[in-house]
């Protein structure tokens, strides 16, 4: 979803791949402030983390899934004979 060859997040690409992300209603106004607001160091477009933060604040429920499910992973992969406690290593 990145810009090619810039490894961050443009408008075009947003708007590209707005219906990956469940954003296939928004107007563009909307897109360019998503962009706008998720900026923070003001280059026009969002890095990795500008865009983790971005989602977390517009979206606290799909974070908080995104939790359980990592929890949810770490619990197993920390759990490999599956007896509910952590194994040693």
């Amino acid at each position: 979803m990145a810009g090619i060859g810039k490894g961050v997040i443009t408008l075009e690409s947003l708007r590209e791949n707005s219906a990956l992300l469940g954003l296939q209603d928004l107007k563009e106004d909307e897109l360019v402030s998503m962009v706008r607001e998720g900026d923070l160091d003001g280059d026009g477009a969002l890095s990795q983390m500008e865009f983790c933060v971005l989602m977390f604040r517009l979206s606290p429920q799909l974070m908080e899934e995104s939790w359980v499910s990592l929890e949810e992973a770490l619990q197993h992969q920390f759990d490999s004979n599956n007896n509910g406690h952590h194994d040693h290593v």
